[in-house]
């Protein structure tokens, strides 16, 4: 009868931290308001315990409904710097475009370049996150034509993803960019959702497909994991 009650309260405890534990390891990072509040972005981390991996991710509501919920942003561990001192400055670079981390907008570091961003295809993009150095920029809602060009500064190379708002298939790509140590000239980039796929292309020499996507995080293929 007493082996019964320890198995049962065993039993019980395993339970209980399987419900609680997900609840008290998530909170909330950061939560930023565009300029006209039409989207609320929310970046929460997943710990379960202080030594453990942490996995950070993106949480997207427009006019207070869900549009993107557990996309994730980053993979850590205790070894590393919080996600606040590596990604700094949250902010809204205009109503539907969402940007976090080191834009390098002095050039000081990293290389200019011109990004022209065209969804070639009939459906919308629920979201295209780029990705270069220590600088994430999300752009939401990407309606079909569209075509907003940016300025961008980048490091080593450029990576994205993007998921169809209808489907909810996800598409990714990435490359290395090897600039001539005497090259002065703005890079022209851009990024394509066309078909089944999403391209970064530039018409300058120097770019090489690359193993997608960012250094810090898993492939598209492995996010189930987190």
């Amino acid at each position: 009868m007493k082996r019964g009650a320890i198995v049962f309260a065993t039993v019980c405890s395993v339970l209980l931290a399987v419900l609680f534990v997900p609840r008290v390891a998530t909170r909330v990072l950061l939560s930023t308001v565009s300029p006209h509040q039409r989207y609320r972005v929310e970046i929460t981390q997943y710990r379960p315990f202080p030594f453990d991996e942490r996995a950070v991710f993106l949480n997207v509501y427009r006019d207070d409904r869900k549009l993107a919920v557990h996309k994730l942003l980053y993979t850590g561990d205790f070894l590393d710097s919080d996600f606040r001192d590596l990604y700094p400055n949250p902010r809204f670079r205009s109503e539907d475009i969402y940007e976090l981390g080191h834009a390098m907008d002095d050039g000081s570091t990293g290389r200019p370049g011109n990004l022209r961003i065209e969804n070639a295809t009939q459906k919308e993009v629920t979201y295209l996150l780029i990705e270069t150095g220590w600088y994430k920029l999300v752009v939401l809602d990407l309606k079909a034509g569209a075509m907003p060009d940016l300025n961008l500064q980048y490091t080593g190379g450029l990576s994205c993803q993007a998921q169809f708002a209808d489907s909810k298939q996800r598409l990714a790509s990435a490359v290395s960019i090897v600039d001539s140590a005497d090259s002065k000239q703005s890079r022209q980039l851009s990024i394509t959702v066309r078909g089944g796929d999403v391209a970064i292309e530039s018409p300058q020499p120097g770019l090489r497909q690359s193993r997608c996507c960012a250094s810090d995080r898993p492939d598209p293929e492995h996010e189930w994991l987190y």
